[in-house]
């Protein structure tokens, strides 16, 4: 019985291992499974996130200085934020009308650039006679955005309530972070040992930061932009100056490929212009992406995120294939996370497992 009950449990111990690998892989699937299916609800979270570290430096400002409740300050910044939305609006919407209306005004101009445009191909396909005919070519990319623009129509209404729903969820959840954050950093500093909370509590204040300030000074950079962009256009005489110059802000909002993506459309309407309006408005952007990224965003930004620009662009690109715009948006401070995370934690870590080395056997001195 004792050889029976040895030998099972020696079976049993060298069993386990095997189960508990087969375990963790199992759990590992359904983890990553449960992250693809929720990437919606974690992006949400994770832009909730950075609205509340954005907002908690100015509510903590109001908080001390007017001693008003942090979900006060907090709802008076969403006010103010809101109020300074429909200011622009209302500056931007009449101008915008009125371009709107000069386009029509315009219309046979470009319908004479659009005869000389076709004739200019019609000579090209006689060099060329395997092109297609040109109203062919028009033809299927007008039918193309038809059914694009009527695939889009019929889903707006559920966008728009999905877009609702999303923004409200923002607004809700980072007043809740910003009000609760210090219970929450509490709750947090007490399943770490005491000797770690100081350096834990240091790197949590620091991520926070670090990440607030970066989009509130985003969205200066991107007001910058979009207000000497406009300014330009202007002097140019580029038409619908005003909503090719939103555009480009909000193209700032991805970093590297963003701002030159959101180009495209100005430098689409520049080009039924003329060579000159395209050369000038693509000299243009060259001088303002420039000055932008030599003085406007080491002035305003600094290096508040301080990591490498290979990580941003790989960041980037990986934020928009797994969540489109909004993914794009939130990668680089997704990256400063994890950034700091591994040269503050898994760094130290491993230096330490290097700095001991391997140790030696008791009995016979050998090395493993």
């Amino acid at each position: 019985m004792s050889a029976r009950s040895s030998s099972r449990e020696s079976y049993v111990s060298r069993s386990l291992p095997v189960y508990l690998g087969l375990l963790f892989a199992i759990l590992t699937v359904v983890g990553l499974v449960l992250l693809v299916l929720l990437r919606h609800v974690l992006l949400i979270v994770f832009v909730s996130v950075l609205f509340a570290a954005a907002l908690s430096g100015p509510s903590e400002w109001l908080h001390d200085r007017l001693r008003l409740p942090r979900a006060v300050a907090a709802l008076l910044l969403y006010v103010a934020a809101f109020v300074v939305l429909a200011g622009v609006g209302w500056l931007v919407v009449p101008p915008l009308l009125g371009q709107v209306a000069d386009f029509a005004d315009r219309a046979p101009e470009y319908a004479d650039r659009y005869d000389g445009i076709r004739d200019a191909y019609g000579e090209l396909r006689e060099d060329y006679p395997a092109l297609p005919p040109f109203d062919e070519q028009i033809s299927r990319l007008g039918n193309t955005i038809l059914d694009r623009a009527g695939d889009r129509a019929t889903a707006l209404p559920g966008a728009v309530f999905t877009l609702f729903l999303d923004v409200l969820s923002v607004f809700v959840i980072s007043l809740l972070l910003v009000t609760n954050r210090g219970r929450m950093r509490r709750f947090v500093l007490s399943l770490v040992a005491r000797d770690d909370r100081s350096r834990v509590g240091e790197l949590l204040d620091r991520t926070w930061s670090r990440i607030g300030v970066y989009l509130r000074a985003k969205v200066i950079v991107m007001a910058i932009v979009g207000a000497v962009t406009y300014v330009a256009l202007l002097l140019i005489g580029v038409p619908f100056a005003i909503p090719l110059a939103i555009v480009v802000a909000f193209g700032e909002l991805i970093p590297r490929a963003g701002p030159w993506l959101a180009r495209v459309p100005l430098l689409s309407i520049a080009a039924l212009g003329g060579w000159q309006m395209f050369l000038l408005t693509f000299g243009a952007s060259i001088v303002i992406e420039n000055a932008k990224g030599y003085f406007i965003s080491p002035f305003v930004e600094g290096d508040q995120l301080e990591i490498h620009p290979l990580l941003v662009f790989v960041a980037v690109l990986v934020g928009a294939t797994l969540g489109g715009f909004a993914g794009a948006f939130v990668a680089v401070p997704a990256a400063a996370v994890i950034d700091i995370l591994v040269q503050e934690v898994v760094v130290p870590w491993r230096r330490r497992q290097l700095e001991q080395g391997p140790r030696a056997s008791p009995r016979t001195g050998a090395r493993h």
